[in-house]
């Protein structure tokens, strides 16, 4: 990693460089674990999209404080022109959805029988690590690869969904 000086995301405040090359190398770890991308020749990206590989960023934050820092760091895709044969889509559903079966399973005769509250409804939810380093890339995509992974003419070929790329919420829900 350049020795640059890194900013978090969401407070703008200076980030322990140290402590991001760290989060980095853990993202860099999952991406392999998961098999995010294989490396693939430049020329193959061009010759089959017509175009270079989209570009990628680090997002890093420090989701603690000071004190106890808990540094994220978060390999995205620079997928941002507006392609027309792509819908935005994500899969989260509405917060007033949320509302409603949350008082569906304390209401009496919907969510539990009086005088049983404990055999009533029962209301999970998930949040998945890296979610969608588990989904499968549904279309040919290519990006360049990050300093810590780079290779002299090579790029990455998406085998998994990347942050930032226009379908990956899609192809988590798939």
């Amino acid at each position: 990693i350049t020795e640059a000086k890194v900013w978090d995301d969401i407070s703008g405040e200076e980030l322990d460089m140290s402590l991001v090359r760290a989060a980095r190398m853990e993202e860099m770890d999952e991406f392999e674990k998961h098999g995010v991308y294989v490396k693939a020749p430049m020329e193959q990206c061009i010759q089959r999209t017509g175009k270079k590989p989209t570009g990628v960023r680090w997002v890093d934050v420090n989701k603690g404080d000071n004190v106890h820092p808990g540094y994220r760091s978060r390999l995205v895709a620079k997928e941002i022109k507006i392609d027309k044969r792509l819908d935005l889509f994500a899969a989260t559903p509405p917060l007033g959805a949320k509302k409603l079966l949350f008082s569906w399973a304390v209401t009496e005769d919907i969510g539990y029988r009086k005088g049983n509250i404990h055999m009533g409804m029962k209301i999970e939810f998930i949040d998945v690590r890296r979610a969608y380093l588990h989904a499968d890339a549904q279309r040919e995509g290519y990006v360049h690869l990050p300093e810590e992974d780079s290779e002299e003419g090579m790029c990455g070929m998406l085998m998994k969904a990347m942050y930032g790329t226009r379908d990956a919420a899609q192809n988590w829900e798939i």
